[in-house]
């Protein structure tokens, strides 16, 4: 079954005089021999396309596949392959199609943006229309920037496109960043490393366990566990509760979900031990924390 997290947004004269604006953002997850692709179902009909005839946007897409791998066509007849790590910026009015691999489906991001900001990018030399496809490896900041856009945009809470605006730019720096620097220093372990924050940042709502991320990565569970800890500081199974308490602390802020509920979402049995959890690291229980961000958001609107 396909997973997917998406929102299409809109944007008045005053977020357009910021420079940036967004589109739409979002994640996408294609398993193994999935059905079909693009999804038939979910997406505003301009979005649609069929993968043999391509299409063409009227914005720029960036495009980050962390898993899988597929192709990508700059033409009918030339297609790229595009392998965990590939980041596509796709500017506007360039005719594309791409889609991932049957045997290995893929996840992809995406965040669509517009505005002379990203055009003079272009016009200066930091991008050009005939490099679309960069080789960026496995980011986790990048993947977070994703994250937190999704997380924003599904609020729409006031200011929101200023923010994208901003996390889309950042985006647009790694990228140049990542692929001018190439990373040749880059160990394999480092890209274990890497891969598995990747699989903990995708799987955690699934309640997925350092044991089983050590195995997608090949690796022991004692060796992995000595190994993340010393690139992060902290342990795979802290590492996972971290992810957990930040979509925690996004859900009770922007939602209205009960604490019982975003317990439950979050794949906590027992709503109790959650609060435990929560204020044994951020040092406040889930209501507490959630009268703080309402008392700080009247303040801050008064």
């Amino acid at each position: 079954m396909t997973q997917r997290s998406f929102t299409y947004l809109v944007s008045g004269d005053n977020d357009r005089l910021w420079g940036i604006t967004v589109d739409n953002v979002g994640e996408y997850c294609v398993p193994p021999e999935y059905d079909c692709y693009p999804p038939l179902v979910g997406h505003p009909e301009d979005y649609y396309f069929d993968v043999e005839k391509g299409r063409v946007m009227d914005n720029y897409q960036l495009i980050y596949i962390t898993q899988g791998r597929g192709w990508y066509y700059e033409s009918p007849d030339r297609r790229i392959l595009l392998s965990r790590g590939s980041m596509l910026i796709i500017p506007p009015y360039t005719w594309h199609s791409y889609y991932p691999d049957k045997k290995t489906g893929w996840q992809e991001y995406w965040i669509g943006i517009r505005g002379p900001h990203i055009d003079n990018r272009y016009e200066n030399g930091f991008f050009c229309r005939d490099k679309i496809v960069h080789e960026i490896g496995l980011q986790e900041q990048v993947i977070g920037y994703y994250k937190e856009a999704i997380d924003i945009a599904l609020s729409e809470k006031s200011g929101y496109q200023q923010v994208l605006a901003a996390i889309a730019n950042s985006i647009l720096a790694y990228t140049l960043y990542y692929d001018s620097n190439a990373l040749h220093a880059r160990t394999i372990t480092d890209d274990k490393m890497d891969r598995a924050r990747s699989i903990m940042r995708e799987k955690f709502l699934s309640d997925i366990t350092p044991e089983q991320v050590a195995e997608a990565i090949n690796m022991s569970y004692s060796w992995f566990r000595k190994t993340f800890k010393k690139y992060t500081n902290m342990s795979p199974a802290h590492y996972i509760t971290s992810l957990k308490l930040q979509k925690a602390k996004a859900l009770l802020f922007n939602s209205t979900m009960s604490v019982k509920e975003i317990a439950f979402y979050l794949n906590y049995e027992d709503a109790a031990y959650f609060s435990s959890i929560f204020k044994k690291y951020i040092g406040l229980s889930p209501s507490e924390y959630r009268s703080n961000c309402t008392e700080c958001s009247l303040k801050a609107d008064g």
